[in-house]
């Protein structure tokens, strides 16, 4: 997901677009800080140690959680509930508001701390970005689809076992009444009646 923002450098404002064209701001303030730690537990200050931004980048629900609470304001004054608001954030625009709040968490910060974050945040998204290079070469790979041709032969002979099996005792169950007593619970036949 975030792998492919862009560097916080090239965006000029913390702003965002809905799905209906709507803007958003992500500004972050001493209030959105301690509205975002009170409702999702996310402590914005925690950028530098790193964990913050990855958390963020990794975890899409915590990150409309964290954008929600940043723009609880905006949502209020447009009758915008927290169910609705995540709804607004799918594909494109989740990344273009997840780079908007790194923006305006970068520049929460005084401006000699902000070219540290801005490489930080490169530097989480090149992380990233290797990764799923990394997993699409592997997916790729001939060892996975050694994998997969090995489970799919593993799964047909343990669905072959398994039919074998069944199939055995409903066998089983319908040859046992025929090898017990003849009579049964059948009624004698005439012939095999005494006379009376």
């Amino acid at each position: 997901m975030a792998a492919s923002l862009q560097s916080p450098a090239s965006s000029l404002k913390p702003l965002w677009t809905d799905a209906q064209g709507r803007a958003w701001s992500t500004a972050v303030n001493v209030n959105s800080v301690k509205r975002t730690q009170q409702l999702t537990g996310v402590n914005l200050l925690q950028v530098f140690d790193g964990d913050l931004l990855n958390r963020l980048a990794d975890d899409p629900v915590l990150l409309v959680n964290t954008l929600y609470a940043v723009c609880k304001p905006q949502a209020d004054e447009r009758s915008v509930t927290e169910e609705q608001f995540g709804e607004l954030l799918v594909g494109d625009t989740i990344e273009q508001a997840a780079e908007a709040l790194v923006r305006g968490i970068i520049d929460f910060f005084p401006k000699d701390r902000r070219p540290v974050l801005n490489r930080l945040w490169t530097k989480t998204q090149g992380m990233n970005q290797a990764a799923l290079e990394l997993l699409g070469t592997k997916i790729d790979s001939t060892q996975v689809d050694q994998l997969v041709a090995a489970t799919l032969e593993h799964a047909s002979r343990e669905f072959d076992s398994r039919v074998q099996k069944e199939l055995a005792k409903l066998t089983d169950e319908a040859v046992e009444p025929a090898s017990g007593s003849s009579s049964g619970n059948w009624p004698a036949s005439s012939e095999s009646s005494p006379a009376p």
